[in-house]
């Protein structure tokens, strides 16, 4: 079974990483797209989608409203 993990992480803290996992790319690509700001983190908060294949999506949300995807 293919696995995508989406995980989100404030201010690079392992701590308050949250994580989860999907087996529908779909569902997996619709809710890494609604991360839209820097949610509770005091400096920048950091998603990352991981794909089945290795690939990983990252976005990059600043306190400043500054986003940096890759």
């Amino acid at each position: 079974m293919e696995r995508y993990t989406l995980t989100c992480t404030y201010d690079g803290q392992e701590s308050t990483t949250q994580k989860w996992l999907y087996a529908d790319a779909l569902e997996a690509f619709n809710d890494f797209a609604k991360f839209v700001d820097h949610g509770f983190a005091l400096q920048y908060s950091t998603v990352n989608l991981s794909l089945p294949n290795g690939k990983m999506y990252t976005k990059v949300f600043y306190r400043n409203g500054k986003v940096s995807s890759k």
